[in-house]
């Protein structure tokens, strides 16, 4: 006699309940292991994308992800001029929050070195990459625009020409790619009134100078919308990209821009590790308690059901063992019952992730390691969880047939 299939026949309602409550907190844990994947991916997305050997940052700074960084757009042509550098490219980060009619859309808004960086590496789904230095942006599907849509930032329109796919930051928001000439216009863009204070204020240290006393038709240029003063320097960019011309040059063209005195320089892989040691690094403890906290609860109420279901069977174990049943039988009748509702609820968890991951606003990765180690630990879970419910059924004598 097979416990677990008699079982099943007698209370499949009861058996099928149990397993789907398992099934949801299975599917938890899974959706959590998933969005932790999906963070780690998300986070590294832009180190992998961009294709660089090496990312000069201002010194002293974890930027230009982990931390902000500020140099000077003059570093892009000293970098060029290390000897093994095979090309050196601007780069520049911000966020930003914008509304298209009644919605709000966060973007990470990536600068390019046009044209020497037209994205090119940039995995496209559909269109093309930047053809030009001003107007055009390349975003993430994810945003929900399609291409030729237009989007207005600093006054002026962008129109999207290149849509790629989980080009995402380690908060969530959509990536999109222009030139670094348009992401310093919209980095520097100001309301009309403080640029009108910001002229006052000008106008004013103007004349409080020996130069401005001097000279009073100068107090003209400051009120003046075309003028630009001419001492005024280039827009910051974030960091520079290098690449070598051959693996073995790295060192070499690493060791001669670390001695500059003003910038910090990391490889690709370092930039990886300072993104999910800062970044996501609590994110990741906290998923971590979370999924600890649910395995638990699920073992000990895999645990509770199967000692619970022995225990309505004290009479039927008590008349196999009057039978002369080993004790390995019962011992098997045991996990049995347990690799049959773990699987039931394994299945369960798949299939209802199939159906609520995509609708998930953080993206749920399930890598290789989910996929397989997923049914391994509730296979080892339910296992364990069989341990008490073992333990009663060894302890069962055969003498209780005669209770009745």
């Amino acid at each position: 006699m097979n416990l677990a299939a008699r079982d099943l026949r007698r209370h499949l309602g009861r058996f099928l309940g149990t397993a789907a409550g398992l099934g949801l907190l299975f599917a938890v844990v899974i959706a959590m292991q998933g969005i932790y994947a999906g963070l780690i991916d998300d986070a590294t997305i832009l180190t992998r994308t961009l294709d660089a050997d090496l990312w000069i940052v201002q010194r002293g700074t974890l930027g230009p992800f982990a931390e902000a960084s500020r140099l000077d757009p003059s570093l892009e042509a000293r970098a060029a001029a290390v000897p093994g550098v095979a090309r050196s490219r601007a780069y520049t980060y911000q966020i930003i929050q914008r509304g298209v009619g009644a919605s709000q859309y966060r973007l990470a808004l990536v600068g390019l070195a046009w044209p020497e960086d037209r994205g090119d590496t940039i995995p496209l789904v559909a269109g093309h990459e930047l053809a030009q230095p001003h107007g055009e942006i390349v975003v993430d599907a994810s945003l929900g625009l399609p291409i030729g849509e237009t989007l207005e930032l600093a006054g002026e329109r962008y129109r999207i020409v290149g849509l790629t796919r989980n080009a995402l930051t380690s908060s969530g928001e959509a990536v999109a790619f222009l030139s670094v000439r348009d992401s310093q216009l919209v980095a520097s863009e100001l309301p009309d009134e403080a640029i009108q204070t910001e002229r006052q204020r000008t106008l004013d240290r103007l004349r409080q100078t020996d130069l401005g006393r001097a000279q009073p038709g100068l107090e003209d240029l400051p009120l003046d919308s075309r003028w630009r003063a001419p001492a005024l320097p280039a827009p910051n960019i974030n960091a520079v990209l290098v690449n070598v011309v051959a693996p073995y040059r790295l060192d070499e063209v690493r060791r001669v821009v670390a001695g500059w005195g003003d910038v910090t320089v990391f490889s690709t892989g370092e930039q990886r590790d300072l993104l999910l040691q800062g970044v996501v690094q609590k994110a990741k403890l906290q998923i971590g308690l979370f999924t600890v906290i649910l395995t638990l609860t699920a073992a000990v109420i895999v645990m509770m059901v199967i000692y619970n279901m022995m225990l309505e069977k004290t009479h039927d174990i008590a008349v196999l063992k009057l039978m002369g049943a080993p004790s390995s039988r019962l011992i098997a009748l045991v996990f049995q019952q347990a690799w049959l509702l773990g699987a039931l609820a394994y299945g369960i968890a798949v299939g209802l992730g199939a159906l609520i991951h995509p609708s998930f606003p953080r993206r749920v990765v399930l890598t290789p390691e989910i996929q397989w180690g997923a049914p391994v630990v509730v296979l080892v879970l339910a296992s364990l969880a069989s341990i008490l419910g073992v333990v009663h059924a060894t302890r069962v004598d055969a003498g209780r047939v005669l209770e009745g």
